[in-house]
């Protein structure tokens, strides 16, 4: 019998790259970071040094980068790493990114310092073992440094699929369907998320749903209002219940406590 492994997308990097990271769900995820950064006021008065631990192709931290912060990028997929790698190249910012090649449970290996901001966006879902991840990306903060999880909530997958008659859907998927497709296997429980944060000791700061409207929303819908109106209204009620709870993705910022 063969051990569990974690995802590994290197077969996948051309559709995440088209179908994900260039579309209005891949756009409403990056704006909903953006404003939660900015609420808190991260890395606004002086360069932050950054984890990005499974950056994957590096869209966001592009964007962090592009304020002149130092970030480390790592990543369990090779052609992942390659996209990156071009994406800062065309943005003239190769000088301000470091790409290493792992897993999660290499990192204490790979880096030996800790970090302002330790990012972990959309990984959880895929991994094995998430509570050893998150244990792993708390250790790599810096005392008084931020934490920024962001993963697939189990209670948008089940009411995405009762929506659309599923009303007796398996709770896993097939063999096949995890090794081919793209949407994640093992969605997670926000509150064991917080909670096991907050055992470790991390001070959240903010929780929100990410595309709790956009994702139920009938396309002719869609575009009818208009992505900037959409992203308004996510704004709006993302940090609020029952609207957070229903989200696709759920986002979690929090800070280490000082020394």
């Amino acid at each position: 019998m063969t051990r569990p492994s974690d995802r590994n997308f290197d077969d996948l990097s051309k559709r995440f790259k088209n179908n994900i990271y260039g579309t209005p769900k891949g756009m409403l995820r990056l704006y909903a970071l953006r404003e939660d950064f900015s609420n808190a006021e991260i890395g606004n008065q002086y360069p932050l040094t950054i984890l990005d631990a499974g950056g994957g192709m590096g869209q966001f931290s592009s964007e962090l980068a592009e304020k002149g912060h130092k970030i480390e990028l790592c990543d369990i997929s090779h052609e992942m790493l390659e996209g990156a790698k071009s994406l800062f190249f065309e943005q003239g910012l190769i000088s301000q990114i470091n790409l290493t090649q792992c897993g999660i449970q290499e990192i204490p290996q790979k880096f030996d310092q800790q970090f302002d901001l330790v990012m972990n966006h959309a990984v959880l879902e895929w991994l094995v073992d998430p509570a050893e991840a998150l244990a792993i990306l708390y250790q790599q903060v810096k005392p008084g440094g931020w934490l920024s999880i962001m993963f697939y909530n189990i209670h948008g997958r089940t009411w995405r699929g009762l929506m659309n008659g599923k009303l007796h859907a398996p709770a896993t998927s097939t063999e096949r369907m995890a090794k081919e497709g793209i949407a994640p296997q093992q969605p997670l429980e926000p509150q064991w998320v917080h909670d096991y944060l907050v055992g470790l000791g991390l001070e959240v700061k903010s929780w929100r749903g990410i595309r709790f409207i956009y994702d139920h929303m009938h396309q002719k819908i869609r575009d009818r209002v208009g992505l900037e109106a959409i992203a308004a209204s996510e704004s709006e009620f993302g940090y609020q219940a029952p609207y957070k709870d229903l989200a696709r993705y759920v986002h979690i910022l929090g800070r280490k406590p000082e020394a």
